[in-house]
């Protein structure tokens, strides 16, 4: 048999192995930080503030305006330090602005400010105000849902709500959830006219009482729901002729 030419060979192992491309590295993602839809420069101002240097108040506006939590909170405190009372509205406002993007600490002096009677607050900045707070009680900030729960069963800033404040007792929230709806119970029981609109709603602060109170304040709604109950030892009886 006739030997193969030597080009019509295929080598088993080739001399030079063609090399392997290197598979392409992905291309790396930018982070998307809380400050990255801010423009660079109030970028830089706000590591600034976080890094403790000096700020300008037109910066911190600036921070605030574009609704940047930290920028807003602070603000919010260069504005009280200043001890005017009329300018105590707009440091409700810009806490409510710091509140609402997820700075819970806000609540704290959102509350003194709403608790404070002698204050004239712009209308607008109590109702965002409210809205902040509520956002907070529904991820589970205890000092939002206590100052919801105080200034909604006492009608003051935000007026009469009382099926918000029904609400807020009933999702148990609260610490003192329970609490605070069985005295509100018994503030409507304790009314010498109180009609049975007033008796049907005090039934069901004492039910959320009974299911979000303590292990007494249980025992007491209970109790109280017991007596508000129609009698039954009564029966109708049919009069056969």
């Amino acid at each position: 048999m006739a030997a193969s030419p030597a080009h019509a060979v295929k080598p088993f192992f080739p001399r030079n192995p063609p090399e392997a491309a290197e598979p392409a590295k992905p291309a790396k993602q930018k982070t998307m930080g809380p400050a990255s839809h801010l423009p660079l420069a109030l970028q830089e101002a706000r590591k600034r503030l976080l890094a403790g240097k000096r700020v300008s108040y037109r910066e911190l506006q600036a921070l605030a305006d574009a609704k940047d939590g930290i920028g807003a909170f602070k603000l919010a405190e260069r504005i009280q330090k200043q001890g005017d009372p009329k300018l105590a509205t707009d440091a409700l406002h810009y806490f409510a602005i710091a509140a609402y993007h997820d700075r819970g600490y806000a609540v704290r002096h959102m509350m003194d400010i709403l608790g404070n009677d002698s204050l004239e607050l712009n209308p607008a900045h109590v109702e965002s105000a409210e809205a902040a707070l509520r956002r907070e009680a529904r991820k589970g900030n205890d000092q939002a849902v206590e100052g919801l729960i105080r200034l909604y069963s006492e009608g003051r800033r935000f007026g009469d709500k009382r099926d918000e404040l029904e609400s807020l007792l009933a999702s148990g929230k609260g610490k003192k959830s329970g609490d605070t709806a069985f005295k509100l119970a018994v503030l409507l029981l304790s009314d010498r006219d109180r009609t049975p609109e007033k008796t049907e709603q005090a039934s069901r602060f004492l039910t959320i009482a009974k299911e979000n109170g303590s292990i007494g304040m249980k025992a007491a709604a209970s109790n109280l729901l017991a007596q508000l109950e129609p009698k039954s030892s009564e029966t109708n009886m049919e009069v056969m002729p």
